[in-house]
């Protein structure tokens, strides 16, 4: 299924769940359904702000100790509910305090950080936790009031949580107020009151282009509380249905865990299981953290059989009362990076005490010396225990039971490979020997040059199939032992280089190699201008990862165009210190299911929900409303900024394209559509996306140049993983910079004037200067002269050339060059026209195979050029006409 069809299954199973109820679970929960054994009262929603007299609290006299969960806490004397400064000195043992935070900062980094200033930082001695306030940052959402942050105290690094949020049915709870009610300095427990409604998830409701499910009018209260000492945040949700109705929603908590993590189910280990669980756990580089429930909880599992990485965990259900809440409890725990901490957490907020022992694991090679990164998976028969990873010294330690017997699976340092061993819980140490991987230090250069050149190193042989980044030309890392042949790349501008390595087990090897830079591209950059990666939903790739995979494929321009939310590469890039070789600037893709846009370079905004994103759904702060937004007026939108992006139409044909929505037919041309979605004023549209549609879309991009409308043709990637597809194809912009020292607005410039080359292993250029988007003034009949050149990489070859004039093909030309030759054609074509026209060339080929081998074939196009013979002050469209370019398929479209 192509990533578009995933995009759309995923719309349609979360849609199908509305009003399920309790559908999806293979087990009961058990949790506190009916309140409780506190009495919380009748004026709880009706003066939340101060819970009005809600009889018992849960805690009573000063400092405030709970002892009634099940109660709302006092508010404590003094304190603003708007919350104070962060105090001078960080909380000591036996303080908690909750603040809001100000221009000291949040203490979090990386891409999975959404805590901002303004936001409420709980903190203690052990934990940091941040609570968005009422206006949140994350597009799923209309508002905050979630846990979006987490860490132990002392951590450094990439955060890696997404969020945690009440659930309600299949949505949320609205932030309307957050509060806070005591602040701990009074030496008791801090505690922050979110007090809205139930509300849908903002982002369904925007992607659907319609509200997902009816709002019950719940009224809900959710306390955070935290503990002096605790590495647990309570979380009590106070729950009443309006007056005269009694819903039955499922009550509980969404753990967004994020992509970079990975749940884990006690007993079962790695992902969320179906059955009842007493708590749930996730586990990312250098980071821990969970949910546990006063008895258990089980998953909807909906969310995650889409690939989508949330756990709907549901803790209750069964009628609402209008007079009485019900009550759900929770704990969110933050580990210190290992699961063991959740673990031992879990067992603590259970009253268990098990008869776990530390037992220290390290992994060696046969040199004696110590093998970081290992992945330790611990098992006892078919129970799931634990998993760790070695540090620089090959070292992790585990709690397990004594005198037993254990497995341990080791996994994730030396590409495919996976080894087992046993051993048993003694008390003593444990190591594991490494017999079967080596060493290798491989440098790659240009030819010529000697320059140090990113490469993708991609090792086959002995059974193994896997790629390695050459991130910055050198490479440094364990790897099975065996012989391979390694096929160096660096994109379609490069010939492949295969060298062949013998890695022998305990040893290093060392080798070196050098690439051709095969394919002239002076003058242009290239570029791909729609890839996905974490921040996306259908996306799991790491910003690093697609950052060296864009530079090893010799991109020089990447633009992140992730779903719903805007994503800036540039601090991941310098982190890499990868600058010299490529420039980046913030785009996003809007992504209704019936249309998806790319806008760029967008304006990068944190402290907005998507990063700045054009919500298609959104909660106005004045009427508490919630509008919806289609396609037409998000470009409106765009339009209406300071500096506009570039308007960019996706896909057109797939089915989340805007010509299959709207029926377009590009022999009537856009001027005849009046679909009310319908948005004709673009910039781009991608020619090349999905391969098989391509003979449509060059017959649509057809319809609009005869109309007039100067759309620059694109091809991008789309890419959503990273397999070696970034850049396939790409764009050839005409501006002479060096990759890193690119500018938004001369790639603004360049696009505009359609100075743009577009290749999938191929690229056309003229060799006589000319440039795409360039207009010709010639005679009636008079023979115009175009010098066309078409390149290939050693690994790929172009078969014909098509010459196509106002949508029809008038000339195509079978490839004469030598097989493996550069230079695949070097033509000059005597063209004449009795009408003002536009020409554009095309190229296509075969699917590289062999050594370099991809899905995709050889296709490339220029943008038009515009001849102009008419005498008129300005070129003269064409105007709606019959197409003529069925040529073009040579068996690769699929209509």
């Amino acid at each position: 299924m192509t990533m578009q069809g995933v995009w759309r299954a995923r719309a349609a199973a979360v849609a199908m769940i509305v009003g399920m109820g309790a559908v999806g679970c293979s087990d009961e929960p058990q949790g506190n359904q009916d309140g409780g054994p506190g009495d919380v009262g009748t004026d709880v929603g009706n003066d939340a702000g101060d819970a009005g007299d809600a009889g018992p609290w849960a805690c009573t006299g000063e400092p405030c100790v709970i002892e009634d969960p099940y109660a709302l806490v006092p508010p404590q004397p003094g304190v603003d509910p708007d919350g104070g400064p962060a105090p001078e000195v960080g909380p000591a043992a036996g303080e908690a305090r909750v603040w809001r935070i100000g221009e000291e900062g949040t203490g979090f980094e990386g891409v999975w950080s959404h805590c901002r200033q303004g936001d409420f930082m709980f903190a203690n001695a052990e934990v940091r936790i941040c609570v968005q306030q009422a206006e949140g940052g994350r597009y799923e959402t209309y508002t905050g009031g979630k846990i979006v942050d987490a860490h132990r105290v002392g951590q450094q690094g990439d955060d890696v949580l997404d969020m945690a949020i009440p659930l309600i049915g299949f949505g949320t709870a609205s932030a309307d107020r957050v509060e806070v009610v005591r602040d701990g300095s009074d030496g008791g427990v801090a505690v922050l009151r979110i007090i809205g409604t139930d509300i849908e998830l903002a982002h369904i409701s925007g992607v659907l282009g319609q509200r997902f499910g009816n709002p019950l009018g719940l009224e809900v209260i959710t306390e955070y509380r935290l503990a002096p000492d605790a590495v647990s945040l309570e979380m009590v949700s106070f729950v009443k249905a309006p007056p005269g109705r009694s819903p039955s929603p499922q009550l509980g908590e969404w753990l967004a865990y994020g992509d970079r993590a990975r749940t884990w189910t006690p007993g079962l280990g790695f992902g969320t299981g179906r059955q009842a669980m007493p708590w749930l756990g996730a586990i990312g580089p250098d980071r821990s953290f969970g949910l546990a429930f006063e008895e258990t909880a089980s998953p909807l599992a909906i969310a995650s059989s889409q690939g989508i990485p949330y756990a709907e965990m549901r803790i209750a259900g069964g009628k609402l009362s209008d007079s009485e809440p019900s009550i759900v409890r929770r704990f969110f725990m933050v580990g210190d990076g290992t699961l063991d901490s959740l673990r031992v957490e879990g067992a603590r907020l259970h009253g268990e005490t098990p008869d776990w022992e530390p037992v220290n694991l390290r992994v060696v090679d046969t040199a004696g010396a110590p093998v970081e990164g290992v992945e330790l998976l611990i098992t006892a028969g078919e129970e799931a225990f634990t998993v760790a990873t070695t540090d620089a010294q090959g070292s992790a330690e585990v709690l397990l039971t004594p005198g037993l017997g254990y497995q341990a699976r080791l996994t994730d340092f030396a590409g495919p490979l996976t080894l087992e061993r046993t051993f048993e819980a003694d008390g003593e140490p444990v190591e594991f020997v490494i017999s079967e991987v080596g060493r290798i230090h491989l440098t790659v250069t240009e030819e010529g040059s000697g320059a140090s050149l990113p490469a993708r190193a991609r090792f086959v042989g002995d059974g193994a199939d896997f790629t390695l980044y050459v991130a910055d030309g050198e490479l440094q890392a364990v790897v099975p032992a065996g012989s391979y042949q390694v096929v160096l790349t660096r994109g379609m501008e490069y010939d492949v280089k295969v060298i062949d390595v013998e890695i022998v087990a305990g040893e290093e090897a060392s080798y070196s190699a050098s690439l051709v830079h095969g394919v002239e591209t002076d003058g242009w950059i290239s570029a791909d201008f729609h890839q996905h990666m974490e921040p996306s939903i259908d996306s799991e790739v790491h910003v690093r990862d697609r950052v060296l995979e864009n530079v090893t494929q010799g991109l020089e321009l990447v633009v992140p165009t992730d779903h719903e939310v805007v994503t800036d590469l540039s601090g991941v890039i310098e982190a890499l210190g990868l600058q010299q070789y490529v420039s980046t600037f913030p785009g996003v893709e809007i992504s209704p299911v019936y249309s998806h846009f790319n806008l760029y370079p967008f304006p990068y905004d944190p402290d907005r929900r998507g990063r700045g994103s054009i919500e298609l759904a959104y909660r106005d702060a004045i009427d508490g409303e919630v509008y919806l937004r289609r396609m037409p007026e998000v470009v409106s939108i765009a339009r209406g900024f300071e500096n506009p992006p570039l308007v960019q139409m996706n896909h057109p044909r797939s089915s989340s394209g805007m010509f299959s929505h709207v029926n377009y037919d590009p022999e009537l041309g856009p001027d005849a559509v009046t679909h009310e979605d319908f948005v004709a004023d673009i910039d781009a549209v991608e020619v090349i996306n999905r391969f098989g549609d391509v003979c449509l879309v060059l017959a649509d991009w057809s319809g609009l140049l005869n109309s007039g409308r100067r759309v620059t043709g694109l091809g991008n990637s789309d890419s959503h993983r990273a397999n070696g597809e970034a850049g396939v194809p790409r764009n050839f912009l005409h501006i002479d910079a060096a990759p890193g020292a690119i500018e938004a607005d001369e790639v603004k410039q360049v696009m505009l004037a359609q100075q743009v080359s577009v290749g999938s292993h191929a690229f056309i250029d003229f060799g006589d200067g000319r440039l795409p988007g360039d207009e010709i003034e010639a005679a009636s009949g008079e023979e115009v002269s175009f010098s066309v050149r078409v390149q290939t990489p050693d690994w790929a070859q172009a078969e014909r050339l098509f010459v196509i004039v106002n949508g029809s093909v008038v000339e195509t030309i079978e490839r004469s060059a030598e097989p493996g030759a550069r230079l695949d054609f070097e033509e000059t074509l005597e063209l004449s026209f009795d009408e003002d026209s536009w020409v554009v060339f095309w190229v296509d080929g075969p699917p590289p195979s062999g050594s370099v081998s991809y899905s995709e074939r050889v296709l490339a196009f220029t943008n038009p050029v515009y001849v102009k013979v008419s005498g008129a002050e300005s070129w003269q469209a064409p105007g709606a006409r019959a197409l003529d370019l069925g040529a073009i398929n040579t068996g690769y479209c699929s209509e």
